[in-house]
């Protein structure tokens, strides 16, 4: 009887091991699988702000050039393969006396790149009053 029962016993046993080896399976997936969402998540956000820098800079260069000229003129950054578009546009804008503001300019960049296989568009301005610039 005593065998019959070690027999009963080790086959618990083995139930066991199975049972706590589907757990940790289940688990570990679970966990492989977050931590690939993260991952990707991550990198995702890691590009949208190397983007959003790459304008911002070209932005503050284009801004405090010394002399601004209206057009446009592309610059292609093969880094990040990134076409940026900057575009100058001289405004007619009014102060509250109604007096024209001479020389306001309008600063318009375009950052144009593919990411998950889209391609996307972002867009930073800036204003500069011409006369507060200079010495």
């Amino acid at each position: 009887m005593k065998v019959l029962t070690s027999h009963r016993r080790s086959g618990f046993m083995m139930m066991e091991v199975i049972l706590s080896l589907f757990i940790f399976t289940i688990i570990t997936t679970s966990y492989t699988k977050a931590l690939s969402a993260l991952w990707r998540g991550t990198s995702f956000v890691k590009e949208e702000l190397t983007i959003t820098q790459i304008l911002d800079s070209t932005l503050r260069e284009a801004l405090y050039t010394a002399r601004l000229e209206e057009g446009s003129t592309e610059i292609f950054v093969p880094e990040r393969d990134v076409t940026i578009e900057i575009q100058v546009i001289e405004l007619e804008l009014e102060n509250e006396e109604g007096r024209v503001l001479p020389q306001m300019w309008e600063v318009k960049v375009i950052g144009r790149f593919q990411q998950n296989d889209e391609n996307q568009e972002r867009t930073v301005r800036g204003w500069r009053y011409l006369p507060l610039y200079r010495p």
